[in-house]
């Protein structure tokens, strides 16, 4: 938790450099053409390139056409409140489910049990990737690589499981991030090809999960601490997103900035569902590019990511009945209705294109007759990201 805490401190230190240095490139006024520069432009640590990145660029590293004359603080502070904390909170519940059905597969291991299990990791998984969105700030640095890493090392965790180490919680907390994690966890549970079946469970296996589901529930319920109330000394991350444009906000200088983090945010999900995780395999005919391919439900992390940009974009979070008032979507309406209108159609054109997508990914990404239907699913996701970055950007 140390190194964490510390990671935390640093991104707040590194923020007011980068805030900083976008106030001496932006205008005074913060007119049309200048770029501010948001805080998840600092290099994120550990996990999938610090999801939101996953090995690309990433629409934080480009330039934008930032308008720079956004000031409706309510829909940053609604961010908040209505999104991240909700969700946040449903996660950490989902991973101590997942804790609590791992236990109970070692205790009394059966098919039963194991489908509870794996059940469970599916629904922790799921509410995971609906948080891609907001990825930015404590998440990128260092909880993401604690509980998302991929691609895992296998070598090393056979390596492991081969060893007589003690094997508890504590001990999994110092393991690298490509030793311990969700995907650990999937690889351990599902095997090669989600066709692992009780008997091939070793009780050292079983231990390795019972510590690695604690862990995972740890660390997600020290990143809700983050948002909700802070840790070792730092302000609550939603306070700071909250009050993006105070005085002595040294992460967001002007609202401008908080609400470009949110847009990027959304961005950057797109870019990781439509471009990393689907458009690059695809292209390649390489299952094993294919992120959750242990459990064969890469199609359902795909389709979490959009609904998490969606989500993002609308400000709401739906399975709590959390709508936020003012919300990017809201602004947008506010200032052209068509805009708004087009953009909603095309989110739900892009989740039918993938709901289109013959299921398990991992069979259907190489076979021709599923062809058209991922391209089609590529082609509306990335049409929604065009229409992001080039339509909703010169309002923000």
């Amino acid at each position: 938790m140390a190194k964490r805490l510390q990671s935390v401190a640093l991104f707040l230190t590194l923020s007011l450099a980068v805030s900083l240095g976008a106030c001496e490139d932006s205008s005074v006024d913060g007119g049309e053409g200048s770029e501010s520069t948001p805080a998840s432009d600092v290099a994120p640590e550990g996990g999938e390139g610090g999801e939101g990145g996953e090995g690309g660029e990433g629409a934080a590293t480009k330039n934008l056409n930032w308008a720079n004359t956004f000031e409706n603080t309510e829909v940053v502070a609604e961010f908040a409140s209505q999104v991240v904390i909700p969700k946040y909170r449903q996660y950490v519940d989902k991973t101590a489910a997942l804790s609590q059905a791992i236990s109970a597969f070692g205790q009394e291991s059966s098919p039963d049990s194991l489908e509870a299990a794996r059940q469970a990791w599916t629904a922790a998984r799921i509410s995971w990737e609906q948080t891609e969105t907001f990825a930015f700030g404590p998440a990128g640095l260092g909880f993401d690589g604690a509980m998302d890493s991929w691609p895992i090392n296998q070598t090393d965790i056979e390596q492991i499981l081969a060893s007589s180490e003690p094997l508890g919680q504590a001990e999994v907390a110092q393991l690298q991030d490509t030793e311990r994690g969700m995907h650990t966890i999937e690889y351990l549970l599902f095997g090669e090809a989600s066709s692992k079946t009780v008997d091939q469970f070793t009780e050292r296996e079983k231990q390795y999960l019972q510590a690695l589901g604690q862990d995972l529930n740890a660390v997600a319920t020290e990143l809700l601490a983050t948002w909700e109330s802070g840790l070792g000394g730092q302000p609550a991350y939603k306070e700071v997103l909250a009050t993006a444009g105070s005085a002595e906000n040294a992460v967001y200088p002007t609202t401008a900035a908080g609400a470009q983090e949110l847009v990027i945010g959304i961005l950057d999900s797109l870019t990781e569902v439509g471009e990393e995780k689907l458009e690059a395999p695809f292209i390649a005919q390489d299952v094993t590019g294919l992120e959750s391919r242990f459990s064969y439900q890469t199609l359902n992390d795909l389709k979490s990511n959009l609904k998490s940009a969606e989500n993002g974009y609308l400000g709401r979070f739906p399975e709590a009945g959390a709508q936020a008032k003012a919300s990017i979507s809201s602004y947008v309406a506010s200032v052209d209705p068509a805009l708004d209108q087009k953009i909603q159609a095309q989110f739900a054109a892009a989740e039918s294109s993938l709901a289109a997508v013959p299921a398990p990914l991992e069979t259907s990404l190489k076979d021709p007759a599923a062809a058209d239907e991922i391209q089609a699913a590529i082609d509306a996701i990335l049409q929604v990201k065009e229409t992001i970055e080039t339509q909703v950007v010169p309002l923000i």
